[in-house]
């Protein structure tokens, strides 16, 4: 299976999108290598068999294929008469090939929009089913209306708008998959440290609380959000700091303090580890309030 990946930070750059189809099922899909070009295509009636480097796929009424660039496709049997569908041709970002970087961690995390966020991959789902087809439609037939459109940020638009699209398709595709129980076991793990009393909960009071041990726990946790339980925990109080902060509701030592650090000093670097300034810097760079 040949996945395509996109850097969180930068656009699929389209080439080519539009709307097909084969009222009397006597064509199939071309047999190609396209090497720098990706290729989207989403059904909406009938059915399209395809295959890409000996893998079969048969993609129904509601549902959408990526083939992955330089691999060798080619159509299997003919079109269903009646088929339709839409498809979208597009280019990586030009110097922005993918990089084996850690894959974007779909769980709740702090307010805060951290540095190394922009520094993961969004592994788009290979094939899936939609269960809000005319929605679907819509996005796609305001898509190919602006390509079909000659402003000349046409280009930009067309790319910044897949790329909402995709990112649908792929939040879509993560909400699927918290179903499953490791899912599950985090998100506790998670609603556990963002709603305790406590500034800082213990690995026993984690472990007695969910019934698991603990080593086993932050292994997953680290697993699937890519940080350790003690970082995040230092991300949420880090999160509560600069909310007094902004409150004027102490200076460092006093902020320090009522969040239980051991002393200002600690408390600084913690907070310049977590957001990459010190606080007085924060303090100094950014708006308060009462």
């Amino acid at each position: 299976m040949h996945s395509i990946n996109l850097n969180s930070y930068s656009l699929p750059l389209v080439c080519d999108i539009g709307y097909i189809q084969d009222k009397y099922g006597i064509y199939r899909h071309p047999d190609r290598k396209m090497e720098k070009i990706h290729v989207f295509i989403f059904v909406i009636e009938g059915s399209i068999h395809v295959f890409e480097d000996d893998t079969e796929y048969r993609i129904n009424a509601g549902s959408y294929l990526f083939l992955r660039k330089n691999i060798s496709h080619w159509g299997g049997e003919l079109y269903m008469p009646g088929t339709k569908w839409y498809y979208i041709h597009f280019y990586d970002s030009p110097q922005n090939e993918v990089k084996e970087d850690e894959e974007y961690k779909y769980y709740p995390r702090s307010s805060m929009i951290y540095e190394d966020t922009y520094s993961t991959k969004i592994s788009l789902p290979k094939q899936g089913t939609v269960y809000n087809s005319d929605y679907i439609i819509t996005k796609l037939k305001n898509i190919v209306s602006l390509y079909e459109n000659p402003h000349p940020l046409r280009p930009l638009q067309l790319s910044l708008l897949t790329y909402q699209f995709f990112i649908e398709l792929y939040s879509s595709h993560l909400e699927e998959q918290q179903e499953s129980k490791k899912h599950y076991i985090v998100n506790q793990m998670i609603k556990l440290l963002r709603t305790s009393e406590s500034n800082k909960l213990t690995g026993e009071e984690i472990a007695s609380t969910l019934g698991m041990n603990y080593a086993y726990l932050c292994t997953l946790f680290k697993k699937e959000t890519g940080r350790s339980v003690k970082r995040y925990q230092n991300e949420l109080l880090i999160e509560k700091a600069i909310e007094m902060f902004k409150k004027n509701a102490g200076n460092v030592s006093e902020v320090s303090n009522a969040l239980g650090f051991s002393n200002p000093f600690y408390f600084s670097r913690v907070f310049k580890g977590i957001t990459g300034v010190p606080p007085t810097t924060y303090i100094n760079e950014n708006y308060r309030y009462q």
